[in-house]
């Protein structure tokens, strides 16, 4: 098993990237995105996704991501420039309780790869919103989509 940490609106991404072969190269959290990428890749049906409130395996790898001993709304010990700006706040929460919704899951809950894609595939068949990676990675959404749920058992 392959545990992988994600908040609840970065799996659009993951799936994303791992339909493109990899994350973007704009990506400020590129080499986060990348890894997690490496870790499907090896095995997609061994990923298991704990869906986290906090700071996550891609966040791991932002540009923007630094120590600080009180932390943030994003997590203990660790903050970012997005965890400063209100808007940007609201924004996040918003949509991973809309993901969250989507998903049918809670904060702490664990789910294959696999299943994930199967639940994006009927109740997102688009990326819809810019904070879920842009209708521009749609192509890229569809191809990963229909990789890992050729997965399926």
């Amino acid at each position: 098993m392959t545990k992988i940490r994600l908040r609840p609106y970065h799996p659009t991404y993951i799936v994303a990237n791992f339909g493109a072969g990899g994350a973007p190269e704009t990506s400020r959290a590129r080499k986060g995105f990348d890894g997690v990428n490496d870790k499907i890749k090896a095995n997609p049906c061994a990923a298991e996704i704990e869906i986290v409130q906090c700071h996550d395996d891609v966040c791991e790898g932002c540009t923007r991501i630094f120590e600080q001993e009180s932390g943030s709304v994003w997590g203990e010990r660790k903050s970012c420039s997005s965890a400063e700006d209100p808007e940007i706040v609201a924004s996040v929460n918003r949509i991973n309780a809309r993901m969250l919704k989507l998903f049918g899951l809670n904060f702490g809950d664990r789910i294959m790869l696999v299943e994930l894609a199967e639940i994006l595939s009927r109740k997102l068949p688009d990326i819809d919103d810019d904070l879920l990676g842009g209708t521009q990675r749609n192509e890229d959404y569809h191809k990963g989509l229909g990789k890992l749920l050729s997965y399926q058992q």
